[in-house]
């Protein structure tokens, strides 16, 4: 499941991170589930056209099959962030379950990158309670999302772009896929996306929340 409207969310769990700041002007793309040897690249290329900087949520196996592809993720100024290890749901888990799939993922990316992520995602954006002091325990911060773009589920960009449209707002964290079946269709309308931001002055950036003690 994943959260498809977060405002009620947001309320309970203030010690997220849903959204940016609205007065910047700015929105946030982030890519989960990658990467992918297919479709990274070609969304690279995309955001390198347009001078843009995303997140981009790695899980740790995929980045180590494909360290070249974080390697470039991270020398191109984007945000490596931490999407656990597997992409198994970590909600109620054992708590050394759950920080292994962390502490995993932390240590791939820092092998690659010479960085330890600090944005993290639960695959499935799923999580409880108990996440917060885990998230202490670690030094990470939990981000989530505020626009579910549905590229998962979309069967056209056209659609896609539709919904982005009609939903986008200052400080937007938008919830995309680097790594799932369905993203050719993001990635057609990855363009169109990044021109709509152009029009309402709105500047895509990465998600910065400070580096890891």
């Amino acid at each position: 499941m994943i959260i498809i409207n977060p405002s009620p969310a947001r309320f309970f769990f203030p010690w997220i991170l849903w959204k940016g700041d609205a007065r910047s002007r700015n929105v946030h793309l982030t890519f989960d589930d990658g990467p992918d040897p297919e479709y990274t690249p070609r969304v690279l290329d995309i955001l390198g056209a347009g001078e843009v900087k995303a997140t981009f949520f790695v899980t740790g196996e995929k980045a180590l099959r494909h360290p070249g592809l974080v390697a470039r993720i991270a020398r191109e100024g984007h945000v490596v962030g931490n999407h656990g290890f597997s992409h198994t749901s970590l909600a109620f888990g054992k708590r050394e379950t759950v920080l292994s799939e962390i502490e995993r993922t932390d240590e791939a990316v820092r092998r690659i990158t010479g960085r330890s992520p600090v944005p993290f995602r639960p695959p499935y954006g799923r999580f409880d309670p108990r996440f917060r002091k885990w998230m202490d325990h670690t030094g990470h911060r939990l981000v989530l999302w505020s626009l579910v773009t549905c590229d998962f589920s979309e069967t056209s960009a056209a659609a896609l772009v539709d919904r982005v449209s009609r939903r986008i707002h200052a400080g937007a964290v938008l919830l995309l896929h680097d790594g799932h079946p369905n993203t050719p269709v993001m990635l057609e309308a990855l363009p169109e996306l990044l021109g709509l931001f152009r029009n309402m002055k709105l500047s895509p950036a990465p998600i910065e929340v400070g580096k890891k003690q």
